[in-house]
């Protein structure tokens, strides 16, 4: 079943639950009594983690869908409105990460308006002012409250080859400084509708070890912004993207030096070779290509010195199957053949 479909029977089952309650104000006392939150103004955080989800329709339909991670119950609820109408404005003690499930989102955060398509991020920062605009045509929104340690957990490497350490410290960084970062898919994201899939049925269904679950995929999520999306920064930030980028591109290629390709490094970091190279070359003066082989006759010079592998056996271990290419190769870089270094230099055979 699809994310879209599981959020519109849920806002239809717990509709009927609220049944008696038939306007925003009485929802809004009642969300307010039993959750604590705040439709209009200043909106805090009482969890680590909230969930809401909305739809509108051509009819002029709105369904929204509350969830926490403490409480079992959500709250829902299906209401007409104007077409045009732009929500309260307010803002949060939190972030929120709003999710494009269908259709397009026009919000005017602080004295601006943005258009947001469908299968984007948008994340915007604690104590923005916003507010999102109703219209009436067919559009579906997942908004996932969370704490700012997970994004400060995000910043650190969660496992010794983290290769897009350096872009998750970026996203943190900026999110600070900026009232939104937008995030455009690269692919399908089908590693994150999954993971809001099974967010949001969770939620949903609050089962036992919901809790655990739900704050793992919230993780997973804030990891999955740097791989299945791009982000976009303001002009004067792009160098500091660049660099962020370099870092981990490199790292990379030091971790995979022997089987890398450039086609590989672009389908990792979702980002053309023709632009990567472009930024490699006014970074380092070098393109990714010819930053493999340093690397790889780099370490080809470390191990005859510190090894008595054969020439072959080590031309092998850093990447080179073709002999006569890596002897071609490592005399263009050293000025002389991998066995004269290993004599002269090292003094063994």
């Amino acid at each position: 079943m699809n994310i879209k479909r599981i959020l519109h029977q849920n806002v239809d089952k717990r509709t009927k639950e609220q049944s008696h309650l038939i306007n925003n104000r009485n929802h809004g006392e009642t969300l307010e009594k039993t959750y604590h939150i705040r439709l209009s103004g200043s909106r805090p955080l009482y969890d680590l983690f909230t969930l809401t989800g909305w739809y509108t329709n051509t009819q002029g339909i709105r369904g929204f869908l509350y969830a926490t991670i403490t409480d079992p119950k959500c709250y829902a609820w299906n209401l007409s409105f104007k077409p045009g109408t732009l929500c309260e404005i307010h803002e949060h003690s939190h972030i929120e990460l709003i999710y494009v499930i269908e259709g397009t989102l026009k919000i005017l955060i602080g004295s601006e308006e943005f258009t947001f398509d469908q299968r984007e991020f948008v994340l915007i920062n604690s104590g923005v002012l916003h507010g999102e605009y109703l219209n009436n045509e067919e559009c579906t929104l997942l908004c996932l409250g969370i704490d700012d340690s997970f994004f400060d957990k995000s910043a650190e490497p969660q496992q010794k080859l983290d290769y897009m350490h350096n872009l998750k410290k970026l996203i943190n960084e900026k999110r600070r400084e900026y009232c939104y970062i937008r995030f455009s898919p690269t692919n399908d994201s089908p590693q994150t509708i999954s993971a809001l899939t099974i967010i949001l049925n969770e939620m949903c269904d609050s089962l036992p070890g919901k809790k655990r679950i739900v704050l793992g995929y919230v993780e997973r999520i804030v990891d999955l912004l740097t791989k299945e999306f791009q982000f976009q920064v303001a002009r004067q930030d792009t160098g500091h993207l660049h660099e962020a980028l370099l870092r981990d591109i490199k790292n990379y290629i030091r971790c995979n030096y022997s089987r890398v390709t450039v086609g590989q490094i672009s389908a990792v970091f979702h980002y053309s070779a023709d632009y990567l190279n472009r930024i490699f070359r006014r970074q380092t003066g070098m393109t990714l290509s010819a930053y493999i082989q340093d690397i790889r006759l780099s370490e080809a010079m470390w191990l005859l010195g510190t090894t008595k592998d054969s020439i072959e056996s080590i031309a092998l271990q850093v990447g080179y199957h073709n002999q006569g290419f890596f002897y071609c190769k490592f005399k263009e870089k050293y000025q002389a053949l991998p066995g004269d270094v290993r004599k002269e230099k090292f003094g063994f055979f």
